[in-house]
Order: structure tokens, then sequence, then C-alpha cells
């Protein structure tokens, strides 16, 4: 698997839906904030697909072969007003074994974009990058 570095940032613009956090583990958000990225990467020319709930978060699969590609999003508090975002490929065994393994550069681009999107939105506050 190949992940981005975490996306951190504060931002009061993703509402949370009652009974949200039962898709996921207890006080996870986020279904807002990826609903709203798969829209951005659709729009920017990436080929996002519909938000689904994990236990660790929302994922947005994003079209990426021959390996699989997704942003995940997720609160850091109960509150839902920190989150992380992060990208992430798995997959890909044939383009490892002929030396055509393009995850790393993938994952980057959407990591970029997302990246991209969040900084340029109005109401996301202190943006920054952690380890995974």
């Amino acid at each position: 698997m190949k992940q981005s570095p975490l996306l951190e940032f504060n931002s009061d613009g993703f509402t949370t839906a009652p009974g949200e956090d039962e898709a996921t583990n207890p006080g996870i958000f986020g279904k807002s904030l990826a609903e709203w990225l798969s829209y951005e990467l659709c729009a920017s020319g990436l080929a996002a697909g519909e938000a689904f709930a994990e236990d660790f978060g929302w994922c947005i699969p994003v079209d990426s072969k021959p390996h699989a590609l997704y942003v995940v999003c997720a609160s850091t508090d109960d509150q839902a007003s920190s989150w992380r975002v992060f990208a992430f490929a798995e997959g890909g065994f044939m383009g490892r074994v002929f030396g055509k393994d393009t995850r790393q550069e993938d994952v980057e681009r959407v990591y970029d974009a997302v990246k991209a999107m969040l900084i340029g939105r109005p109401d996301v506050h202190d943006v920054s990058e952690g380890r995974a």
C-alpha cells in the first residue's frame, strides 16, 4: 500500500447528519466532507465515485487502473470541526512485477488536488501535513 501524508485542518463548514457515525466507529464523521471532495475531484477531471463508510472514516474511490485508489476523510473530534484526509493506493501487483508501478504518482496527484481544494475553500483553516 502507498499512502500520502495526512492533511489535517479545521473547518465548521461540513455538517454531520444524525446517526452518521453509526456507519463508522462512534464519533467518526466526514460524510459531507467526502461528498464535497468527491464532487470537486470529478469537477477537476478526476473520476471519483460515491463516498462510502468504513470503520475508520468515509472513503472516496478514485478511478485508477490497475490498482485501487482512495481518499479517506474523518473527523478527529466528536464535534466534527477538526479533520484528517489522506489518499492511498493498494493492489497493482502486475504493475510492480513489470516495473510500471504508478501507485505513488497516483497518490501524489490526488493528494495534491485535494490539498489545493482544501486550501482554496474559505472556511478551511490551519491546513497542515502530518504523518500517517
